[in-house]
This record gives C-alpha cells, structure tokens and sequence, in this order.
C-alpha cells in the first residue's frame, strides 16, 4: 500500500519537528491511564486532532483533523486510519479503528497539511498506529472497571525466539453506559508474527478479529432535553430497539527490506465485515431503504513501492516509485423496522468500490542544513451501485456509478538554522471523493446520488521548532482552501444526504510544547485554533459544524519517588463550542474538564501495573460529540459525569 511506503520514509522514528512532512508523534509512556477500549484515549493532545467520544459504542469515535471529516455523522471520514501500516481505511475513504485491538501500541503518528495529500484520497491527515516487536516471552492479564458499568479484561502472550517473534491477544468488554439503552458488549482477537530473515527482510503477518454482538444506540438529545436531562432516555431508542451487531476479520501480511540504497516493500490484506444495525424509524415505503441495515463487505487490496538512493548535483537524495491498488464490496440489505423486529425487504444492492494509484517521491538533502520533498500521486476511484429491489411504477432503479480520477502534489523544505532551531514550509494540493454510504441516497427517495463531485483543496502551512535537551516548541499556522466541500445536506430518520458546498476555508494555528522540569516532573502542552468558515453560498461566513475553533490540551506528570513506583498525572482539555449544523442556529456550548490519575509499577513474583483515575473531577456537564445536520435536532450525545475507572495488570516475563 501506498500509505506504507510513505509511512515509512516520512513518519516513522521522528520527533514533532524534526520530520519534513511535519509528523507528530506520541509515544506511550505519554498516555495516560485508561481502559483502552475507545481510540480517543491515545488522541488526546495531538496537534490538529478533535477526538470526540460519542459515549456510544454502537458509533464509533468521532475524529477530525483540521476540520477533515467533521461531516461525518457515524464511523470516520476524510482520513487514512492505519495500525502497522494496514489500513482501516476503505477504498472509498469509510474508516473506523473498533477493529484492533488497541492494547500495546507504542506509538502515534499523525500527519496532515500537505504532506497527509500524497496518501491519495480522502487524506485530510493520516493516523497510523504502530505496536512494538516482542523482544521477550512475556504473558499477561489485565482489568479494568468505571462508574458506568465498563468491564474489560485482556490477555496477551508475546514470544521471542531468535529471528521469530509473536504477540496473541483477545479482550472482551462490556458496558451499560451511562445513559438507559446504552449497554455494549464485545469482543476482540489480534495476533501477529514478525520473521527476520538473514539477508535484511522483514516479515509480519497480523491478524484482527472483532465479534460485537449487542451495542445499543441511545440516539442523540435535542439541546432542550439535554438541559433538562443530560442522561435521559431517548424514546426513540427503546420503542425501535436501536441496536447494532459487528463480525470483523482481517488479514495482512507484508515484507520490507530497509537496508542498503535500494529499499523496498509489498504488502497484502484481505478483510470482512457484517454489520446489522437497527435505525430509528421504520422505513416501510417501497421507495424507502428500511430501518434495519444488513450489510455484508469483503474488501481488500495490496500495494508495493521501490526506493534507491543516489547523488543529485552532489549531494545525497531518494526516489521512490510505488502503487496501491484497493476493493471492496458491499451485499447490503435494508428491512422495515417492526418496533425492533425486521420485517419486510426494502432495499437490497450490490455495491462496489475501487481504487487504483500510482506515485512518486523525491527527498533530497541539498545541504546539512536544507531539505526538500516533492510528492505526487495520480488517483482512480470507481463507485457503483446495482439495485436488484425494483417494483416497476413503486420504487424505481436507484443504480449507478461514478469514475472520479485526480491527482495530489506536494512541495516541501525543511531549514535548520542551528542545532534546535528549523523552519518547514509546505504547499500542497487533494481531494476527496463521496464515500459510497454517501452517494446512496437523494432528498426524495431517488436512489444514487450521481450529481456529487470530489471536493478538491489547496493547503499551505509554514512552522517553526525548537528542539533543546528539556524543552521542545513547535508553532505551525496553515489554511486550506476547498472547493466543493462535501457537507451533510439533510439528516432524518437515519437517512443522511449530501452536497457539494461551494468552497470553505480553515486557517489556523497550532503550538505545542514538551518539558522536564528535572526527572520528576514533566509537562505536555498542544494549543489549537482552528477558524472554519463556509465562504461561498447561503452559509457564507458561517462556521463548518462538528468544528471547534478552540482546542487545547495540557497534562503535567509527577514521579514524586523519581522511579516507576508512583506516578501522578493532571490532565486538562478546553474545548470551545460546536456548531450543530450548517445555519449555526444551535451549538454545543464550550467545556473545560480536568482528569486525575495515579499510577504505578512494581515486581514481586510478577510484575504489577496499577492504575486509579478520576475523570471529570468537577463534573462538568458538557456534550461529548454531536451529530452533524440532524434534522430533528438530535444532535447531542452528552458525555458522563464524574467518573472514577481503575485498572490492574499482572505480567510475567520467561
């Protein structure tokens, strides 16, 4: 795959501020203490990232990345979401990380601006990421517990060997949630192989398996209800029984060789997922899809790419040629919703997405202190819809299909002015298709929605960075211009419809800071302001809803025994208020909420991690996430309340 060609010259094994793409990386011991069982918990304080938990495991985590795929009203979109460089992206740009496993990773990657434009489409910003190879044999058990009636337990064995290493691990979670019809259950297996063979080639084969049988949707409140009554139920949810079931299996094998001046590598993966959901609504008219989702996709893909080094005018520089090639394929089904029971078919097709790139990437390093990188890829997109539920002069033929082909580019140099202080500049251009859930429907009932382009941008960013012994500073201002900006047109009745916006613009600065005090204490800062406007149109000056303008993170850890014995974490979050839709008529008011943990580790007999963590401690009553463009006004999915979790671990190293 492409993105893992990228990934691995751009990415990996660099600090914020010292890469030319202008990744941000955060390692693990800058996690603070959790149940791993929502990706937002290792989002936090990252650069340009708004990680929204939905308190809803029927959806999956809200992400955007500079306003990239706040339209979004369920799943990811607009972003690459890999782990280890697999993708958990979809060839049309669909995306969610409920997949994997998310214990043990060690580190993540995020990257947007221009350089996020060369993983092709729907890259508003990549997030990959990145587990550790076993170098032991090590087995554990693990639990942890909240307020709102959260369990999950999780078991890992990992195996060294010489060249061979291997990790196997499965969780399995329940949850009530913390409003009525919210309770979740599910269950996760991950296993993965790492072979190194004598001549330099790595091997790894990873496997991912996620059984959710029972995730309840509480839906969304209106602002009014959510006054009276943050935790209230949402009759809707319970008269239709809103639900939703998952069947998650993939595979992905790949090889690398990294050693020399000629580099390369090649990865597969193949993949399915079945997933019923239960909507709020009966959807019983011929020329509706029902209230009931059936949907069965299998989708995979491959990529490979080749790098040599070589000098150019003197001085060192690297070309790499690679392509990606991705499917997938969609058996959807939609029944009516009989208070919770599927009823009669209303809407059965056969939908298709294909993708196929080529690029290209030139890093040169014309100086020791100048650097440049110039990128661009060349993209196909293929969409198609065969409806196979049509009742001559009832419900018409809603087939179709759409070819999208664009290119993205990227120019990029990086100066060091001394040993801690560089400059970057970046320009770059993309695009992003509709995703297929996206082109499905038109106001009215008329099936595929043929009339929807890609949304093409322009993004610009310059930043500045310090890199000293304690202190790191990194400022970066940006803007985005887009043009036909996809946006959620209507949403009722679990149907969403899209169109193209006439253009929008973000522009923004970012700062970000890292500290040690002394061996004790240390600090974390990522400040945001982000001002996303329609700037065409109706909604001309209006704010893009889903987007805050302000979004800040601080944590400060403290080791009061200089060692892994104790350790206490203070961390804050402001988020600033969120427009519900495209009007601005109503908004999710700004919150401030500070989180406390304590933590630890010893060893005796096995080795013993603890953790304590009190979330909210002012018990602020804020909204979580909100859906964009509900028509009902359904938009608010408030987030819990003062929250006390704990967790403990037992491991033991042979």
């Amino acid at each position: 795959m492409a993105q893992s060609g990228i990934e691995t010259l751009v990415i990996t094994g660099e600090r914020s501020g010292a890469s030319i793409s202008g990744a941000r990386l955060v390692d693990a011991d800058e996690f603070q203490p959790g149940s791993r069982a929502d990706a937002a918990e290792l989002l936090q304080g990252v650069n340009g990232v708004q990680a929204d938990s939905r308190s809803n495991y029927a959806q999956d985590t809200r992400i955007t990345l500079r306003g990239f795929g706040a339209r979004a009203a369920f799943g990811v979109r607009g972003l690459k979401l890999q782990i280890d460089g697999i993708p958990l992206s979809m060839p049309d740009g669909q995306g969610q990380f409920s997949g994997a496993v998310l214990d043990g990773v060690e580190q993540v990657s995020v990257v947007t601006g221009p350089s996020a434009t060369l993983y092709g489409n729907g890259a508003g910003g990549v997030i990959n990421l990145k587990t550790a190879i076993p170098q032991a044999n090590y087995i554990s058990i693990d639990t942890a517990a909240d307020e709102d009636g959260l369990a999950r337990h999780h078991i890992l064995g990992e195996f060294h060997d010489g060249a061979m290493s291997a990790r196997i691990q499965a969780s399995k979670l329940n949850a009530e949630g913390n409003r009525p019809h919210a309770s979740a259950e599910r269950e996760q297996l991950g296993a993965q192989v790492y072979y190194q063979f004598d001549n330099g080639i790595e091997a790894q084969w990873r496997f991912d398996k996620e059984r959710a049988p029972l995730l309840q949707d509480p839906l969304g409140l209106t602002q009014t209800q959510w006054q009276e009554d943050p935790y209230q139920l949402n009759s809707g949810a319970e008269f239709f029984n809103t639900r939703k079931s998952i069947e998650h299996l993939q595979n992905a094998f790949s090889l690398r060789q990294e050693r020399g001046d000629q580099r390369w590598q090649i990865a597969l993966w193949r993949g399915d997922r079945h997933i019923q959901q239960y909507l709020a609504l009966r959807g019983d008219a011929l020329s509706n899809s029902g209230g009931v989702v059936d949907l069965h996709r299998s989708f995979s893909g491959g990529n490979g790419n080749y790098t040599w080094d070589f000098e150019l005018a003197n001085s060192p520089a690297s070309f790499t040629l690679g392509g990606e090639w991705s499917s997938m394929n969609d058996a959807r089904k939609g029944y009516v919703n009989n208070a919770g029971v599927a009823g009669d078919l209303r809407r059965d097709e056969f939908n298709e997405a294909d993708n196929h790139d080529a690029y290209a990437l030139l890093q040169w390093q014309v100086t020791d202190k100048w650097q440049w990188l110039l990128g661009a890829r060349q993209s196909h997109v293929e969409l198609s819809v065969a409806d196979y539920f049509i009742i001559p002069g009832k419900n018409a033929d809603d087939s179709g299909d759409k070819k999208f082909s664009r290119s993205s580019e990227t120019l990029a140099t990086r100066y060091q002015i001394n040993e801690q202080i560089s400059v970057r500049a970046a320009l770059g251009s993309g695009f992003e298709t509709p995703t297929l859930t996206e082109m499905a429907y038109t106001n009215g009932d008329k099936g595929f929605n043929n009339t929807l382009d890609a949304a093409t941008n322009r993004q610009q960013e310059i930043s500045v960075d310090y890199q000293g012994k304690k202190l790191t500073l990194g400022v970066t201002a940006f803007a985005v211009k887009t043009q036909d900006e996809l946006v959620v047109d209507q949403s009722n009745n679990g149907r969403t419809t899209y169109i193209n916006a006439t253009a929008t613009e973000r522009k923004g600065v970012e700062f970000n800071s890292r500290y040690a005090f002394n061996s004790h204490v240390d600090l974390r800062l990522a400040l945001n302001y982000l001002d996303a406007l329609y700037t065409e149109g109706q909604f001309d000056n209006l704010q893009l809803p889903g987007v805050a303008k302000q979004n800040h993170y601080v944590q400060i850890n403290w080791s009061p025994l200089g060692n892994e014995l104790l350790r206490l974490g203070l961390n804050g979050v402001h988020r600033g208020q969120v427009a519900t839709n495209d009007n601005n008529q109503v908004k999710a008011p700004s919150y401030t909420t500070v989180d406390l943990s304590v933590s630890g580790k010893f060893k005796f007999y096995v080795q013993t991690d603890w953790w304590i963590k009190l979330a909210n401690i002012g018990d602020e009553n804020y909204v979580g996430s909100i859906i964009v463009n509900q028509t009902n006004g359904r938009a608010f999915e408030p987030a819990s309340g003062r929250n006390l979790a704990a967790g403990v671990k037992f491991g033991y190293e042979f």
